[in-house]
């Protein structure tokens, strides 16, 4: 019974957070501070130490291209379905379907 696995969360080891620093800052540089987390969809306490550690911030994607990656993905998935139907049917009967879904395209990147 001394081999029993221990339920839970695992412990985080050398990883954990133990130590704080203290920064004073006023409410427009944490404003400023907590604009530039939220571009990268981060909160401002680890924006600001990504920023003291390592001078900067790996780039993560912003909410907009989140969402453009999002409704891509679903246009994707359309053309997808009808080209398989395309392959049964005969082009001719999705053609006008897949000129709007690449207008559509078209419409959300130059929208950037």
């Amino acid at each position: 019974m001394e081999n029993k696995k221990k339920k839970g969360r695992p412990a985080k080891g050398e990883n954990k957070l133990t130590t704080s620093i203290n920064l004073k800052l006023t409410q427009n540089e944490y404003k400023t501070v907590k604009e530039k987390a939220e571009v990268f969809g981060i909160k401002p306490t680890q924006y600001a130490r990504e920023m003291t550690i390592n001078g900067g911030i790996k780039s993560r994607f912003t909410l907009e291209e989140l969402d453009i990656m999002r409704k891509l993905a679903g246009m994707g998935n359309n053309l997808n379905q009808l080209a398989k139907q395309a392959n049964k049917s005969g082009f001719s009967l999705v053609s006008a379907e897949i000129v709007n879904i690449a207008l559509q395209i078209k419409q959300l990147l130059d929208d950037r």
